[in-house]
C-alpha cells in the first residue's frame, strides 16, 4: 500500500472497545487495543494515501455466542454472584441481536468505495445508543477536572 500510495484498511472493533461491560474484560481489552492500534497506524500511514476506518459494531446476529463457539467459565467467584454469571448474562443475546450482518457487509462495501471514508464508523443503533453517552461522560470528566489536569504541567 505504501508503494502504490493508496489503500484502505477496515479494522473491526466493537462497542466493547469504547464502553466497558461487565463479564467481558478480556474481550473489551482486545477491542480497546484495536482502537489504539487503528488510530495510531492511521496517523502513520495517512501521508502515504492509506486510509483506515475503525468500525465499532453493536450486537449483530452472528454465531459468536452460540454454545458451539463459546467456552463459559466454570469457576464462579462468590463476590460476583449477585451480578449473575457470565453465561446467563451473554447467552441471552444469542439469536436476538438486532444487527443484520449482511447489512453491515453492505455498509462496509459502501465505505470501502468512498473517496473519503470515515475514520470511525459506529454500526447499529444499539452501538450509537451505548457509545454516545460513554463519549460524553469522558468529555464531562475531562472538562470537570481541566484545571487539575493543567496543574500537572511542568514549568520549564
Amino acid at each position: 500500500m505504501r508503494q502504490q500510495r493508496s489503500g484502505h484498511i477496515i479494522n473491526i472493533s466493537s462497542v466493547a472497545g469504547v464502553v466497558g461491560f461487565k463479564h467481558c474484560a478480556a474481550y473489551a481489552a482486545s477491542k480497546f487495543a484495536i482502537e489504539g492500534l487503528s488510530l495510531s497506524v492511521a496517523a502513520e500511514v495517512e501521508r502515504f494515501g492509506i486510509k483506515i476506518t475503525l468500525v465499532e459494531p453493536g450486537f449483530f446476529r452472528t454465531d459468536l455466542l452460540d454454545d458451539q463457539n463459546v467456552r463459559w467459565p466454570s469457576n464462579a467467584i462468590e463476590d460476583y454472584a449477585a451480578e449473575g454469571n457470565v453465561q446467563d448474562t451473554w447467552s441471552a443475546y444469542n439469536g436476538t441481536q438486532q444487527g443484520d450482518p449482511a447489512k453491515l457487509g453492505d455498509a462496509l462495501v459502501k465505505i470501502a468505495r468512498m473517496e473519503n471514508p470515515p475514520k470511525l464508523f459506529v454500526a447499529g443503533s444499539d452501538a450509537l445508543t451505548a457509545i454516545a453517552p460513554a463519549v460524553e461522560e469522558r468529555l464531562q470528566a475531562m472538562r470537570a477536572h481541566e484545571e487539575l489536569s493543567k496543574s500537572t504541567d511542568g514549568s520549564f
